[in-house]
């Protein structure tokens, strides 16, 4: 349904027809005032940082649609490896994610048997084998990239990876780390700053939801809750998509914001390569956060009167669509 009725984010993107496109991370939520937290410094098995939260979000549309709960002391890669890929993720889907999530056999395997392929940021302890620089073409999308490498690494046998060197708008450089060998290594690089979004998800999830806290204490109610954040995101994208449509209304005030931190990193780089703009800027004009007025906007509808005579008239056609 929300892909049917959420804007598709990367839909100028032609190099990407067809393929999903999820950032995964871990965030972590504080015990319920019920829930007794044993630690394993106490004997126990519950993680000291919280209740986890493996989430994983939707760059296409702009949202989380899937979430896992753990409890243990259990790192996030081994949570990962727990879920069922079949049960949600499309062949040849694209994961992006953390340092924290790297394990070279572990998406050599994913790659052999789904077509699944991962973008994250190298990892200084990984070693490398072998490396052989790979030309880049001189096309508008591989502005800022300075280097593509084909490498072997250590501990992921005789497959082939990619060690991407690129330079953002402020002059900093980044290390990509990628298995996907056909997106052009600027792509690489701009696939990778959309995990921004999921972190800005988590942001409104704690301020604006009250879900930085469970509400109770056991697993199926931890989960239940995070799928009402999961549910309430969705519903509120589906709203600004039809009304913003409807109205021609945007986020100014936010893209006016990205407009001018673009132009402030161009112009404070501290070497000497020119200043560039992103090329893919104009291209995703999509803010990374639901902005705290609209969260506002529902809530105070929410806790007014309702009036049975308007929900007959407005929601219950809506409802029998569905009947």
């Amino acid at each position: 349904m929300a892909s049917r009725n959420v804007t598709d984010r990367l839909e100028n993107f032609s190099c990407l027809a067809g393929r999903s496109v999820y950032a995964v991370d871990g965030t972590y939520q504080k015990e319920s005032c019920h829930y007794r937290k044993v630690t394993p410094r106490q004997g126990g098995k519950d993680n000291p940082k919280g209740h986890g939260l493996l989430t994983f979000f939707d760059a296409r549309l702009g949202c989380p649609v899937d979430v896992v709960v753990e409890t243990d002391t259990t790192h996030e890669i081994n949570v990962l490896k727990s879920c069922n890929f079949q049960r949600l993720y499309k062949r040849n889907a694209l994961f992006l994610v953390d340092r924290g999530f790297i394990d070279a056999s572990y998406w050599n395997s994913k790659k052999t048997k789904y077509g699944i392929t991962m973008i994250s940021r190298m990892k200084a302890s990984l070693v490398v084998e072998s490396s052989e620089e790979q030309p880049v073409a001189a096309i508008r999308e591989n502005q800022g990239v300075l280097k593509d490498e084909h490498i072997v690494l250590r501990s992921g046998g005789t497959a082939t990876w990619r060690r991407i060197t690129y330079c953002a708008p402020n002059g900093r450089e980044f290390l990509f780390l990628t298995n996907e060998l056909v997106l052009e290594p600027g792509m690489i690089a701009f696939l990778f700053l959309r995990r921004w979004d999921e972190e800005k998800c988590f942001d409104t999830w704690k301020n604006d939801l009250s879900a930085s806290k469970a509400w109770r204490y056991k697993r199926v109610s931890i989960e239940n809750q995070a799928l009402l954040a999961i549910i309430t995101s969705l519903l509120i994208a589906i709203f600004l998509r039809e009304h913003a449509e409807q109205h021609g209304i945007k986020d100014e005030k936010a893209l006016a914001k990205q407009d001018k931190r673009m132009q402030v990193e161009s112009e404070n780089r501290k070497d000497n390569r020119p200043a560039c703009r992103l090329f893919l800027h104009d291209l995703f004009r999509f803010t990374s956060k639901v902005s705290r007025q609209v969260i506002r906007f529902f809530r105070y509808c929410f806790l007014k009167t309702m009036h049975y005579g308007l929900l007959e008239v407005e929601l219950w056609p809506m409802l029998k669509r569905y009947i």
